[in-house]
């Protein structure tokens, strides 16, 4: 029997000499901690990485030199090695003296049971760390001390980028807390504080690299992970941990949806915004519809197909392979045309309409909107051209996005633009639109000069209520705004809305900017506007967009 017992506890010190060889070839320190987490023998650069020497370290908790926001991830990924044998690679920081924080530091390592129920540490200074101007950026839930969805975003794109050159792959679990919100309501400060910290590190603690999961929502969470990962037991684990917690005892329901993220297709650009959008649409993925084919229905890779979709889009919008329709825009009362709205139109892979608004907004959400706008201003100048070769002298307005507008490659193109084609200026018109606020109007009001230099007036379209407008109306140099039909139909049902138009018609004319309405569809609509003293009327009272705009002579409208 004594001799059983030598054999293997020599094995046993053999394996443990393997792994502080093989630990010293991967990592700066080997660390040595018993089941209570205390540490029992250190060997390495300590001082560099832990900020003591190595022989002040013995007896300590491990825990009580990190910083504290790695406490409970560390704590859980400890856990984790107790049950699965191993600690996959994450990364940690360390509080050093005057409560600076160590470089971040690669952390992995194995739990023996045999060996007393001590745990091998091995840790490194982190050589696949995020790049500064990431880290710099990056934004946290404060509750969680998960990543919020921007920096989420960041974060796995860098990951998305690696693994390609690695080959490794990953899922993306968005987890749903059903009925979370309402319980941490109902809970004390200091217990929902306890509770998002734990739940915050149960993610962080199975994510990529322990920091690639984030709050996309007060109910929704997502993480990046290895396909390893046994969702099911981590969903039983936070259900058992909230229901801890609840002073009713009663807990939440989690429910999980995965998805492949890996990173086969990045076309060049923004690559953060792809992810972005792909993130939000498998939060969101019931309501949000746009897509060419590949993005229809439930994606298995939802990354890859978001990425093709781009390279589809991009392509298209480069190649001018889309259409354009002409919608009218006539003065007030004659109803003579004053000039034609240009309208973009895509189908996709199975023919069928996609529907604008959406168009739209995946391409402001994926940053591509000033490639299309680019895209439209070039086959509108080269359409004019055309009309002008045969003696039609039309005007048309074409949309420029307010993100286009923040662009600055997209404004110097745009007046490259001009410059070569100055002899159709004269019957071009820009309407800024606005999907989402405009963050640097100085720069866009700068812009806009710039473009009105060369003769061409500007309209400012979805012009509301809101005080968003006000301030653009007041920075930027524009010929027209365009009321939304929203906003008229709401004004015109009480008489104090109807002064209120008035009035805003009234400070147009006043600064020299004339007003259009849009969305005018019956006679009634027209009367209602025209006595508040529009100056242009856009509606299907007076024309659809039309493919063919000569339509519009052969057929000329009747409301005169």
């Amino acid at each position: 029997m004594n001799k059983l017992i030598q054999a293997r506890t020599t094995e046993l010190r053999n394996e443990r000499n393997r792994f502080a060889a093989l630990a010293f070839v991967w990592g700066d320190l080997l660390l040595e901690l018993d089941g209570d987490l205390r540490i029992v023998f250190a060997s390495g650069a300590a001082d560099g990485i832990i900020g003591r020497r190595q022989q002040d370290l013995a007896g300590h908790l491990f825990t009580s030199f990190l910083a504290k926001q790695f406490k409970p991830l560390v704590t859980e990924m400890l856990q984790v090695a107790r049950r699965r044998g191993r600690m996959d690679n994450i990364q940690v920081r360390f509080s050093q003296e005057d409560d600076q924080l160590s470089p971040p530091v690669s952390m992995s390592g194995y739990f023996l049971p045999d060996l007393g129920d001590h745990f091998f540490v091995a840790l490194r200074v982190a050589i696949n760390a995020l790049p500064p101007e990431i880290v710099a950026s990056i934004r946290r839930d404060n509750a969680s001390g998960l990543l919020d969805e921007e920096s989420l975003s960041k974060v796995v794109t860098e990951r998305l980028v690696a693994q390609r050159e690695t080959g490794v792959e990953h899922k993306f679990t968005l987890m749903t807390l059903n009925a979370f919100d309402p319980l941490c309501k109902r809970m004390g400060q200091i217990e929902r504080a306890e509770l998002m910290a734990s739940v915050g590190a149960f993610l962080r603690a199975h994510s990529v690299a322990g920091d690639t999961a984030g709050r996309l929502s007060s109910e929704q969470f997502g993480m990046l992970h290895k396909p390893d990962i046994p969702i099911g037991a981590l969903e039983k684990r936070i259900e058992e941990c909230i229901r801890d917690a609840d002073p009713k005892g009663i807990g939440v329901e989690v429910s999980s949806t995965a998805t492949d993220f890996t990173a086969e297709v990045i076309p060049p650009g923004d690559l953060t915004r792809g992810v972005l959008y792909s993130i939000r649409r498998f939060c969101d993925r019931q309501d949000h519809g746009f897509t060419f084919s590949r993005l229809m229905g439930q994606a298995n890779n939802l990354v890859n197909s978001t990425f093709s979709a781009m390279q589809d889009f991009g392509t298209r919008v480069d190649e001018l392979k889309f259409d354009v329709v002409y919608q009218p825009i006539v003065r007030l009362p004659t109803a003579e045309i004053h000039h034609f709205e240009v309208l973009v139109r895509f189908n996709d892979d199975d023919g069928k309409l996609i529907p604008t608004q959406e168009l739209i907004a995946f391409a402001e959400q994926v940053n591509m909107v000033h490639r299309l706008d680019l895209a439209m201003l070039r086959r509108t100048l080269k359409w004019i051209k055309s009309q002008l070769e045969t003696g039609i002298t039309v005007r048309v307005a074409v949309n420029v996005s307010g993100h286009s507008l923040e662009n600055p490659d997209f404004c110097r193109s745009a007046i490259a633009l001009f410059e070569r084609n100055r002899e159709t200026l004269g019957q071009l018109m820009l309407e800024v639109t606005e999907t989402s606020e405009i963050k640097d109007v100085e720069t866009a009001a700068k812009w806009i000069s710039r473009f009105r230099e060369f003769g061409i007036e500007i309209c400012l379209d979805d012009f509301g209520t809101g005080a968003s407008n006000f301030r653009y109306l007041s920075a930027m140099e524009v010929d027209y705004v365009k009321i939304d039909g929203i906003s008229i139909r709401q004004s015109m049902k009480t008489g104090k809305g109807k002064a209120f138009m008035r009035s805003l018609v009234d400070l147009c004319h006043e600064i020299g900017v004339e007003v259009v309405g849009e969305m005018v569809e019956n006679d009634a609509m027209r009367d209602l506007i025209t006595k508040a003293g529009f100056d242009y009327a856009q509606g299907y009272l007076f024309g659809k967009p039309e493919a063919d705009i000569t339509l519009y002579w052969r057929d000329a409208p009747t409301h005169r």
